[in-house]
């Protein structure tokens, strides 16, 4: 071996780094008030029996109504945010015009109140099972209209602020996005 020379030793291979705990997304405020409903359904299924508070009528009448308040909730939450998405692209500062965007809507707010009185009315109501029948139709109405057209107001909205044609939104557009 030459003098300054080095051995070089064979190093065993290294473990691969585990994984990094990156940042976990986040919940929208609509997708837990979807997981709220289904949590309250499995809780009132506890209570069902004929004979008990909650009739099997009235729970299917609330699993339909949970489907629905789902159905409506998530899909409108996807194409209002899509629409932030695009929207956001094109302003000057997305991180500080996401700021003035609501977590939720009213509309999403209200569906889910919806679905609170009704759930209401399963638990401390005398009303007959063809009156519950029809109260729970109109609240999946209610739910099913009241949803996709304010997300589609919302995205459309995002829309024309995004054209290259309109003013930079202000705060006050921001919030009716």
């Amino acid at each position: 071996m030459e003098v300054g020379a080095t051995e070089t030793q064979a190093q065993p291979p290294s473990e691969p780094a585990p994984p990094t705990a990156g940042p976990r997304p986040n919940l929208t405020v609509p997708q837990l008030l979807a997981f709220g409903a289904f949590g309250l359904y499995a809780l009132l299924s506890l209570f069902a029996s004929d004979s008990a508070t909650v009739s099997s009528t009235e729970l299917a009448e609330i699993g339909t109504l949970t489907m629905f308040l789902i159905g409506a909730l998530l899909p409108s939450d996807a194409l209002i945010r899509f629409g932030r998405n695009l929207l956001f692209q094109t302003v000057d500062d997305p991180d500080g015009a996401a700021k003035y965007a609501p977590a939720t809507t009213l509309a999403q707010i209200l569906g889910f109140a919806t679905y609170l009185v009704v759930l209401a009315l399963t638990l401390f109501s005398q009303v007959s099972p063809e009156e519950f029948s029809q109260i729970s139709e109109v609240a999946r109405v209610l739910i099913i209209a009241l949803l996709p057209s304010d997300a589609g107001i919302r995205f459309g909205r995002a829309l024309y602020y995004r054209s290259g044609s309109t003013p930079q939104p202000g705060r006050a557009q921001l919030k009716r996005v």
